[in-house]
């Protein structure tokens, strides 16, 4: 479905006509999954900065893959899958970013994608190219980043009170 969208974009704009869709596959790839599913590129900045050495050390070695949208590393490292206090914000930030994102492109304040780019680019690059250029569509990508570090951040507190309070009953 998102490649046919994409497809019904792209005849558009080699046409000269306005764009059809504003989802096609590129609209969740750069806008709503920055950093991987989830939106995993907030927890990873708050990750590499956090008191937990252990939190720490994983959110260091997961940035670079997370700003090349790939989250393995914190996904199975902090970690994310079957982490009860981290399920929230893996499902709501998306949300966030996806309704902040449609309104955008609604109301013409950023372009709508219509090129399939790489998906390992950077998440303002990648959002640059998909919609032809349009700089405002980086500084969408930032700004849903911020979103997604806010959304996380009580959840990883509270995770990380719970590893650091491990930690001081085990030694």
């Amino acid at each position: 479905m998102w490649l046919v969208l994409l497809d019904q974009n792209i005849a558009a704009a080699a046409a000269g006509q306005p764009l059809p869709n504003i989802a096609p596959e590129p609209f969740f790839q750069w806008f709503v999954f920055i950093g991987g599913s989830g939106a995993t590129i907030g927890l990873v900045c708050l990750m590499a900065v956090s008191r937990c050495a252990y939190l720490r050390g994983v959110g260091r070695a997961a940035f670079l893959p997370g700003v090349c949208n790939i989250n393995e590393p914190v996904i199975f490292g902090a970690p994310v899958m079957l982490n009860p206090l981290l399920v929230a914000p893996f499902l709501a930030g998306p949300v966030l970013m996806g309704v902040v994102t449609w309104f955008a492109m609604q109301f013409g304040l950023v372009a709508k994608p219509y090129i399939l780019v790489p998906w390992t680019l950077p998440g303002p690059v990648g959002a640059y190219l998909a919609t032809g250029g349009d700089w405002r569509a980086s500084v969408l990508v930032l700004v849903n980043a911020v979103l997604a570090t806010v959304v996380y951040f009580p959840f990883l507190r509270a995770y990380e009170r719970k590893l650091l309070k491990e930690q001081e009953e085990s030694q």
